[in-house]
């Protein structure tokens, strides 16, 4: 028998890195459907992304067509979409991140399962301490740590309005005090898990207080003005 001319294989083109991108916004878009000009500093906004790329990515690795890569996501944004119609309203609806679940809560709302979560953690701190050594050691607690510990608190209870607010000075009086909050709970407490407890649970009071006084913490004072240079291309 004359050996017959084999067709060619057709392999799918894989999926363009744009299509990727778009499913990722739909994603996030369940969740904050109308973010504002503050989407890329607001903390809140910037974990849920992390987490929906860590899922986008291991459904396109486990998906054997793009057909199965869809209906992975699809599910996972059904998901979503059931969850927030469960939870409370959220208290501030000028908030466009309100909807957001707490960082503690991101994994389960998401739907890792441990493997995932411990996978997603490493990803995320790549030459950091095991989750035991962290709960004990204070010694883990570092400089840097410490940090973002204010910047998170700053981000996720006293939101900026704007972008420019942190550099002309506006938030310069509540970051004074979420670092002297910061300060006491590091001096105060025994181990990491202690330190977090402590200084969310005095950072979330502050907030409290600023909302029952109806209060801004937000500085009038324009104390570093930003000038904003236009480019324009000109052919």
């Amino acid at each position: 028998m004359d050996d017959q001319e084999l067709p060619d294989i057709i392999i799918p083109n894989p999926l363009p890195m744009k299509a990727r991108e778009d499913l990722m916004e739909k994603i996030v878009s369940v969740v904050v459907p109308h973010p504002n000009i503050n989407a890329n500093y607001d903390a809140r906004m910037i974990e849920l992304k992390e987490y929906v790329k860590y899922l986008e990515k291991k459904a396109f690795e486990r998906a054997h067509s793009r057909d199965e890569y869809y209906a992975m996501l699809a599910r996972l944004m059904y998901r979503m979409q059931k969850l927030l119609e469960m939870r409370p309203r959220r208290a501030d609806s000028n908030d466009p991140y309100g909807d957001i679940p707490l960082s503690h809560e991101l994994a389960d709302f998401m739907g890792l399962t441990q493997e995932e979560l411990e996978e997603f953690d490493e990803e995320q701190n790549p030459q950091g301490p095991s989750a035991a050594d962290e709960a004990i050691a204070k010694s883990t607690i570092t400089p840097k740590l410490r940090r973002t510990v204010v910047d998170k608190l700053g981000s996720m209870l006293f939101p900026p309005p704007d972008p420019f607010a942190y550099l002309e000075g506006r938030m310069d009086s509540i970051t004074r005090k979420l670092e002297k909050i910061e300060a006491k709970a590091y001096k105060e407490c025994d181990d990491r898990d202690e330190y977090y407890n402590m200084v969310s649970l005095r950072a979330y009071r502050l907030q409290k207080e600023y909302k029952k006084s109806g209060k801004s913490y937000l500085d009038r004072i324009v104390r570093y003005p930003v000038l904003v240079i236009r480019t324009e291309v000109v052919e």
